[in-house]
């Protein structure tokens, strides 16, 4: 039994339909909203809270690979402190029910203890995965292409693609969520010893004028990438609605990105790339949104 943390995500619903072509698979849910259409496609279906040991020990019962990762918890009053609680938990359910392998969800920066943000949650998790004494891959994400889809719409109404990177034409990994699901499932079927570190980067690096060419193109319209300075980046994210604390935090991530200190270690860790390309990833996202 291979289970599946975060199916209803953005990575964990690529893994387990990926996992399900050839292997059982158990979906592990926070609520049964989407329980039947789980069970239609072959899954087992378990519940449980991953800041709960005894739950989640229940969900891994029988299972031999595990494919973990934190639930964003933007609105947390301290989302450090809930990614700590969430590896503790995920460690002793794992220890528990006697899994043989995980693969961790994690990401580029995650080796730095300071200076990354939001990314400290991954750092945290990395090193209390590292206590298991089973083989563990922390797959390190670069930064999500879906970060983008924020701020499709504004590009389809106004031509302007808003980038917290800079400077705009300075390339940096990106990679798809489903990329990421896809890598994931791969690593989940291999055999190894020890911890591995996956670095994962997309099809080729972009930048943000990169970006914004590929929107244009979908969009059939004129679209130029604007930096935001730093002194709008609390006012922006406050917009979307997160709280004072979570906007310092990204904004602090976002300074790592631009300074060149969030980076992939490439040092001990093997390279992995994705297929999609920022091309397919707009023309997809212009449709899914009904931006034309």
């Amino acid at each position: 039994m291979f289970v599946v943390f975060g199916a209803t995500g953005q990575t964990g619903s690529v893994v387990a339909d990926i996992l399900l072509e050839k292997l059982p698979v158990r979906v592990v849910l926070r609520s049964d909203k989407n329980a039947d259409a789980w069970r239609a496609k072959g899954a087992d279906v378990a519940f449980a809270d991953v800041t709960d040991a005894i739950s989640m020990t229940k969900a891994l019962n029988g299972a031999i690979a595990v494919y973990a990762m934190n639930p964003p918890a933007y609105h947390a009053a301290d989302m450090f402190t809930v990614a700590k609680n969430i590896g503790a938990a995920y460690v002793e359910a794992i220890m528990r029910s006697g899994v043989q392998k995980v693969v961790l969800l994690s990401s580029v920066g995650s080796q730095h203890a300071t200076g990354t943000g939001n990314i400290l949650t991954t750092y945290f998790l990395e090193n209390i995965f590292g206590d298991l004494a089973i083989p563990v891959v922390f797959l390190r994400a670069a930064g999500f292409m879906e970060n983008w889809n924020s701020v499709a719409a504004i590009a389809a109404k106004k031509g302007i693609l808003p980038s917290f990177y800079s400077p705009l034409d300075r390339k940096l990994p990106m990679v798809s969520a489903a990329d990421i699901g896809r890598a994931a499932a791969e690593a989940l079927t291999e055999n190894w010893t020890g911890k591995r570190i996956i670095e994962l980067h997309g099809a080729l690096d972009y930048s943000p004028n990169n970006v914004a060419a590929a929107f244009a193109a979908a969009l059939k319209r004129n679209v130029q990438a604007v930096a935001l300075s730093e002194s709008e980046w609390q006012a922006t994210i406050a917009g979307f609605g997160f709280s004072p604390a979570f906007s310092n935090s990204y904004s602090e991530m976002m300074r790592g990105f631009n300074s060149g200190h969030i980076v992939f270690e490439n040092n001990g860790t093997e390279t992995r790339k994705g297929q999609t390309t920022i091309e397919a990833f707009a023309a997809n996202t212009v449709k899914a949104q009904n931006l034309i």
